[in-house]
């Protein structure tokens, strides 16, 4: 049946004039007769009584119009869906992200995708970076974000930044400090990401205690922030986190601003050769410029 017909229904239906309906559908009045018969044949049902009072529906028409409405907003979504997905506008979108991107950095940069782009589906996944990026060369993510620099072939843009601070237990003699210099770690235990799952990271802490002239020998690695601040918490040592980990609020844990200010990017990385509408409508959601992220509350 097609869609063409049950249009003419309703227009009928609505205007209850034949010469009103052709004119609502921008055709002559013979081709919108024809169409209603052949629907009335198709369906094996009168649909209208004619006399010299006018058009009315029979019961069955008046039925089938309401019926009809519901097939042509269902068709009319439809094209606006595939529009949408043609443009980059709905479906679904692969983002993946390093944990310590889910305490304050993802809510944030992911509300206005989900407010611009409502019909746009986001599946999201937390992972490690060396996965993160494996899974943008495989094509089975569409976005991950991460702490730069990231891998070879891959696109990236530096869209959030945070402080990062000292974790310490709350006994420890610097826990009621307001701010310590890095030079005062020389000789504490340190726990700390392995490099393999956040070289970022590792990176950004190496080059921070060198230049205290401190080597980076951590007495535990964990591969989650929780993890470490457990052990932070246990007084197994002391830990360099971001500052959003703050929200996690996990007992005998303190948290000190370090001088110099150090600060841990988090950027937006796509596989060039992947890019499909709905990654470049993504993309245009984030901020252009560096969000410098302030004190979780």
């Amino acid at each position: 049946m097609e869609l063409r017909l049950l249009q003419a229904l309703v227009a009928v239906a609505d205007e209850l004039h034949f010469g009103r309906a052709a004119r609502r559908l921008g055709i002559a009045q013979p081709p919108l007769s024809q169409r209603i018969r052949r629907l009335e044949h198709e369906l094996d049902v009168r649909l209208f009584e004619r006399n010299r009072q006018g058009v009315s529906l029979t019961t069955a028409g008046a039925e089938l119009a309401e019926q009809a409405r519901r097939v042509i907003a269902g068709a009319e979504h439809v094209e606006k869906l595939a529009y949408n997905i043609r443009s980059g506008g709905a479906g679904t979108l692969r983002v993946g992200a390093v944990g310590s991107a889910f305490y304050q950095a993802l809510p944030a940069l992911l509300a206005p995708a989900r407010e611009r782009l409502p019909e746009l589906s986001l599946h999201i996944r937390e992972m490690e970076t060396p996965q993160l990026i494996t899974a943008l060369l495989s094509a089975e993510l569409d976005v991950a974000l991460l702490r730069p620099p990231a891998g070879r072939g891959l696109r990236s843009r530096t869209v959030w930044r945070e402080p990062l601070v000292l974790a310490l237990p709350e006994g420890h003699p610097l826990a009621g400090e307001p701010e310590v210099h890095t030079r005062l770690l020389d000789g504490e235990p340190l726990v700390l990401f392995p490099r393999d799952s956040g070289p970022g990271y590792w990176d950004r802490v190496e080059t921070l205690l060198r230049a205290a002239d401190i080597a980076l020998e951590p007495v535990a690695e964990a591969d989650h922030v929780t993890t470490m601040l457990g052990l932070v918490a246990l007084g197994v040592g002391l830990s360099i986190v971001p500052a959003s980990a703050r929200v996690l609020r996990l007992t005998g844990v303190r948290y000190v601003p370090l001088q110099p200010r150090t600060e841990l990017p988090l950027a937006a990385v796509v596989n060039p050769e992947t890019l499909t509408p709905a990654v470049d409508r993504f993309l245009t959601t984030l901020p252009r410029k560096p969000v410098l992220a302030g004190d979780p509350e």
